[in-house]
């Protein structure tokens, strides 16, 4: 009974040691694993923050620009372009018109006049004359990832401001100058009347700030166009309107 007490504890013994080494080499193995893993991932984020916080520039350090990279911008240019006047925003305003007509000299003393105040409504557009634009204007990074475009400063595009006839009319009107020394109702609407209510129009449009709004809708107007060709990071810049 000695004896094979003692050969049963000896083999114990020596199937015991190689599960500890066993377990120790697993253990190293699975650290070194664990710093692998934490040198790789450093390395990736420190990679990504400096992509991300390099400046842009117009072409790769050290590289002239390619005559691929001039069609590619040109391209993506020719998406932007597709409308010669972007109208991005329209103001309906109404704006009051006074017109007078007074001979001069003594008929003028007796209160012979011609004078109109007529309320005329109509459409001011505003927006981004995109044929300003050329391949300076649009940067693309060499990786194709980001992208900045800088547009031109918006505009009141004053040849189509719309004059609404249906709702304007004249609010009031005292007519006592004879036809051969006063202009008639119908010359004095076209050439005076008409004329200073679009240019009233467009000073109220102004006044209440459809150049900030066509900015800010021209901006992320491009903003998801871009972004919609692909584009992971854009940047627009409107001149003028952005720092």
């Amino acid at each position: 009974m000695d004896e094979t007490f003692e050969t049963e504890e000896i083999y114990e013994t020596e199937t015991a040691e190689p599960r500890s080494c066993l377990r120790q080499v697993w253990v190293i193995a699975r650290n070194a694993l664990a710093l692998v893993a934490v040198v790789l991932i450093a390395a990736w984020l420190y990679n990504a923050v400096t992509d991300r916080l390099a400046p842009p520039e117009a072409t790769p350090a050290g590289r002239p620009e390619t005559a691929s990279d001039i069609a590619s911008r040109a391209a993506i240019l020719e998406r932007v372009q597709r409308v010669n006047k972007q109208v991005l925003v329209q103001h309906y305003n109404a704006v009051d018109v006074r017109y007078t007509e007074a001979p001069e000299g003594f008929l003028g003393s007796l209160g012979v006049r011609q004078e109109f105040v007529m309320l005329i409504r109509g459409h001011v557009p505003a927006g981004l004359d995109l044929q300003q634009l050329s391949v300076d204007d649009l940067w693309i990074s060499s990786d194709g990832r980001r992208v900045q475009l800088t547009l031109p400063p918006p505009e009141v595009f004053r040849d189509q401001v719309s004059i609404d006839f249906e709702n304007s009319y004249i609010l009031s009107q005292r007519d006592t100058c004879p036809g051969f020394i006063c202009r008639d109702d119908l010359e004095a609407y076209q050439s005076e009347i008409l004329p200073t209510g679009r240019d009233l129009l467009v000073e109220y449009g102004l006044r209440n700030g459809i150049l900030e709004q066509a900015a800010r809708d021209g901006r992320s107007y491009y903003e998801q166009l871009l972004s919609a060709l692909g584009f992971e990071e854009v940047r627009v810049i409107v001149t003028g309107y952005d720092d």
